[in-house]
């Protein structure tokens, strides 16, 4: 019987020390999102991005949270302000010629034109 008991102990303070570490590391990730993205040493390359193979290359973001925000400033700088002059309609990650490529389509406003734009996002794509 003390066996099961310690046992019992035992298995319930790893169990209450690993929801601890959990709740802190999400909480963490939770705060480095709520900040502003820092764009100050992205650069653009390649093309315009109006096809694969004309894809606008996002370089030196350094992470997805910068990368992300560099694509939505890119299409901004063309457009003008997001939900005033163009909304995003929706996106998609792909794997082609050997690169990650996000495409972003989007609305222009008040024209209703549908657009769509590739950005290779290689150098940042899956970096938290």
């Amino acid at each position: 019987m003390q066996k099961i008991t310690s046992l019992s102990l035992l298995l319930g303070l790893i169990l209450f020390s690993s929801c601890g570490t959990m709740q802190t590391s999400t909480t963490s990730m939770t705060n480095d999102y709520n900040q502003t993205p820092d764009l100050s040493r992205v650069t653009y390359e390649g093309g315009n991005g109006t096809s694969i193979e004309t894809a606008i290359i996002i370089k030196n973001a350094g992470n997805e949270r910068n990368g992300i925000a560099a694509e939505y400033a890119y299409i901004s700088k063309i457009h003008g302000q997001k939900f005033t002059t163009w909304k995003p309609n929706g996106s998609s990650t792909n794997f082609m010629n050997g690169k990650k490529i996000d495409i972003i389509n989007i609305t222009t406003l008040p024209r209703n034109e549908q657009k769509m734009y590739y950005f290779d996002i290689s150098d940042f794509y899956g970096k938290f």
